[in-house]
């Protein structure tokens, strides 16, 4: 028997993340990962889909490219 909301529910350690570590936040966006102050907020309920846009921002925006 599956428990209400169960199966939707995701394991930390399967949730892909750009997170390093360094949570600092500077005018509103994380200075170790690139993320603003709503999309940390909002990570672990957002789509694959939202979740992948938003690591390829990230990616492009990187300064270490």
């Amino acid at each position: 028997m599956v428990r209400r909301g169960q199966r939707d529910r995701i394991r930390w350690e399967d949730l892909k993340s750009p997170c390093v570590k360094i949570c600092k936040l500077e005018n509103g966006t994380c200075i170790g990962c690139g993320r603003t102050q709503d999309e940390i907020r909002e990570w672990v309920i957002m789509s694959d889909s939202q979740r992948e846009v938003i690591m390829e921002r990230l990616k492009t925006n990187s300064p270490n490219d």
